[in-house]
């Protein structure tokens, strides 16, 4: 996402909780920084995606956060899915010192990022979200930013989207499952369901057939079962066949698949 904010020509100052990760955008004309502080420092706009609400935390607020750096009026973009009451805990501490906050959680994978066809669902003020739309527009330039009202509304939207994708998930795993007992192949299950409503996780785990390492992946089957956690807890009734897909996810996780694509689920079982 920083690379395309580069191609589009904005100046991009980066920090990475592990710095070599940023080595390629600082190839490609990033200004790296020591600590989100300095990174806050030099920038109108100051764009978070981290992996949960403590990482969020440690960044926007620690000692060498943005919020030590961050001149007043200087907007903060939270990418990262998180729950609702963590991101307005956020907002809350940076309009304490005159910063404007907008979660802008996304639902799209790298292709997406790369075309501008994500979409974004932006969440507070809509001045804040006016005053972030110069990097949204980058990722969403085909019209699908969507202001989902204050903070809190987007990501609890987030959380709404990223519970059904796990549901699909673990319903691929158990359709390759049965279709293994029936003694079919697995391209072919794959390519049937890519016929139908699960065409994006069955052509992402069709097009991994060969592939012996599922790392590099857009989303993670250890971030899949995070959010499906955070839904679980913080809904008010029951929700059964999430509570199962959040078990086929710990379980995959717990066999080391942490940071490999969901599409990982769909893989031979036997």
């Amino acid at each position: 996402m920083a690379q395309t904010l580069l191609d589009a020509g904005h100046q991009v100052t980066v920090w990475n909780r592990s710095p070599e990760a940023s080595a390629a955008l600082v190839a490609h004309g990033a200004t790296a920084a020591p600590s989100p502080a300095a990174a806050a420092s030099s920038s109108a706009i100051v764009v978070l995606m981290l992996f949960d609400g403590a990482a969020c935390e440690q960044v926007l607020s620690g000692p060498d956060g943005v919020l030590a750096g961050a001149a007043p009026g200087t907007t903060v973009v939270n990418l990262s899915t998180i729950g609702p009451e963590e991101s307005t805990a956020l907002a809350a501490r940076a309009g304490a010192v005159g910063l404007r906050y907008v979660e802008a959680p996304v639902l799209g994978s790298v292709p997406a990022v790369r075309g501008g066809s994500l979409t974004v669902l932006a969440g507070g003020e809509p001045a804040d979200v006016a005053a972030a739309e110069p990097v949204l527009a980058v990722w969403s330039h085909a019209g699908r930013l969507r202001h989902t009202g204050p903070v809190g509304a987007a990501t609890a939207l987030k959380l709404v989207a990223n519970l059904a994708l796990g549901v699909v998930a673990a319903g691929m795993r158990d359709a390759v499952v049965l279709g293994e007992d029936f003694g079919l192949p697995r391209d072919l299950v794959l390519d049937t369901l890519a016929l139908g409503a699960f065409e994006r996780i069955a052509g992402r785990g069709r097009d991994r057939l060969g592939a012996d390492d599922y790392d590099g992946a857009p989303f993670t089957l250890g971030a899949l079962e995070k959010d499906l956690g955070l839904a679980l807890d913080r809904a008010r009734r029951p929700l059964p066949v999430a509570g199962a897909a959040r078990e086929v996810a710990a379980a995959g996780v717990a066999a080391g698949d942490a940071n490999r694509d969901i599409s990982v689920l769909a893989r031979t079982t036997a």
